[in-house]
């Protein structure tokens, strides 16, 4: 496997700078007159207009903002072909999960902040007061490169009227169980299953596509996060493989709706929501202010009520109620970015071998 070190040296590449100040930053951005951004795809019209209104009155912009909800796992390989035949990038900067963000990175079509510490000192208030650390927000290998402004973690969400706590599969290999045949859904991107190679290095990288398979063989539907939630919720499905922040969200509109969160015993992946500025964007100074500005607890405040997504160090109510659960919880949470074997395994996946482990791990979801 790749290691980061290695890997860091081969693809970070020379690129122009746009600007090192903020004040610097903020006159490019009023002379490139516009920006062309992607949100998460939860994203809706109530909330947009009110992030273009904050974004642009905190740097006093008066420029054309157009924030698009785009799905990530549709939007990077575009991004990725976008900068392997050299045109000029769709938005200017881009919403995606770390392994996602790292695929781009390694065909070099993500563009590195000159200056991103104190920029960020400078927009970020919780880093100005050195409550949180500029590596926090943008950690390696994506530092300067990658904004991180929210988390999800994932976690077996279940129907409690349709089947008890104890009764639930306990690791990901039980889904292949029979007795839970045709019974959960699952999303249909593979992030529930990336980790499962830095969890288990005892098992070689097909075996775990094994592993895959078998549950996915088992599975009785693969659909979107949202809709799976939604026929859980009505019992057509007794439990799914899930973004954990669905039940707070259900559970902020009917404190009786039938959902209900556990962990699974082998681990629970977290993967963390980063916005980058494409390399060779047309107004990569506005894409920068954005990138950064979703970071702050002000963009947080807007954004949340509606995705009920955290930030690991923000200082919400949610963001402490979700860090509590957890940790009452006991529940093994594994990501990428927290130790040098999950970012080894990250810069792997970034490679061409890895990309296309992770297409037939996709595959294998499905029981193919």
């Amino acid at each position: 496997m790749m290691s980061v070190g290695l890997w860091l040296g081969l693809i970070f590449l020379p690129q122009v700078g746009v600007a090192a100040t903020l004040s610097e930053l903020v006159a490019k951005a009023k002379e490139e007159g516009a920006l062309n951004a992607t949100v998460i795809s939860n994203l809706t019209g109530r909330t947009i207009p009110n992030l273009v209104t904050a974004f642009k009155k905190r740097f006093g912009l008066d420029i054309n903002v157009s924030l698009t909800p785009v799905i990530d796992v549709e939007n990077y390989p575009r991004a990725i072909a976008e900068t392997k035949v050299g045109t000029v990038p769709t938005y200017d900067a881009i919403e995606g999960a770390d392994v996602n963000n790292i695929s781009l990175l390694g065909v070099g079509g993500i563009h590195k902040v000159d200056g991103w510490e104190s920029l960020l000192a400078e927009v970020n208030l919780l880093v100005r007061a050195g409550r949180v650390r500029p590596e926090q927000i943008s950690p390696i290998p994506l530092g300067g490169y990658g904004f991180m402004y929210a988390s999800r973690i994932g976690g077996l969400l279940y129907n409690p009227r349709l089947i008890s706590r104890e009764e639930l599969p306990k690791t990901h290999a039980e889904l292949a169980d029979p007795k839970y045949k045709g019974r959960w859904t699952q999303p249909p991107w593979t992030a529930d299953w990336d980790t499962g190679p830095l969890v288990f290095p005892e098992i070689s990288k097909e075996k775990w596509l094994e592993v895959v398979r078998n549950a996915g063989r088992n599975v009785g539907a693969v659909q979107h996060g949202s809709t799976g939630v939604q026929r859980l919720l009505l019992g057509e499905f007794t439990f799914a493989l899930a973004n954990t922040y669905y039940v707070f969200l259900s559970k902020a509109k009917d404190p009786q709706a039938p959902i209900e969160i556990a962990y699974l015993k082998d681990y629970n992946w977290s993967s963390f929501a980063f916005h980058v500025v494409r390399r060779g964007a047309r107004h990569p100074a506005a894409a920068t202010l954005f990138s950064l500005w979703m970071t702050t607890p002000e963009a947080e405040s807007i954004w949340q009520p509606e995705l009920f997504m955290t930030q690991v160090w923000g200082e919400s109510d949610l963001d402490k109620k979700e860090r509590q659960f957890i940790k009452e919880s006991g529940a093994k949470i594994v990501d990428f970015l927290s130790t040098e074997k999950g970012r080894d395994l990250l810069a792997w996946y970034a490679t061409e071998e890895g990309r296309k482990y992770r297409g037939d791990m996709g595959k294998a979801m499905r029981g193919q």
